[in-house]
């Protein structure tokens, strides 16, 4: 993994709602059997920033759901979701390292706390 001090955005509560809504419908076009790209542009999303965190949100929720839950290989997900594989495969480290990092994180901030 790499070294970086990686910190999680803090959503107000305005993007927390429409983060909230734009992945419902991102997921709910998916499964309707849209294309991920596709899914993404219907959305609207003014904030480009907000909408790029909410496609990639998006793709590690549809990795963990079907790769990991429902065993569906990455190569299947990949002509599923009209993504190259190697999209897949990077979205998937990446999200091995966000579990990383909040595991580490909670780990420390228990450490800290101590039951001493």
């Amino acid at each position: 993994m790499k070294d970086f001090d990686f910190v999680y955005r803090q959503y107000s509560e305005e993007e927390s709602i429409i983060y909230e809504k734009a992945m419902k419908e991102i997921l709910t076009h998916i499964k309707n059997g849209m294309t991920f790209n596709n899914a993404i542009d219907t959305v609207e999303v003014s904030d480009k920033n907000l909408k790029s965190l909410i496609a990639d949100d998006a793709l590690k929720v549809l990795i963990a759901e079907l790769c990991y839950v429902s065993k569906i290989p990455f190569e299947e997900l990949s002509k599923m979701l009209d993504l190259p594989l190697d999209v897949i495969r990077q979205a998937n480290l990446e999200m091995l390292e966000d579990i990383e990092i909040t595991l580490n994180n909670t780990f420390r901030k228990n450490e800290r706390s101590g039951n001493a």
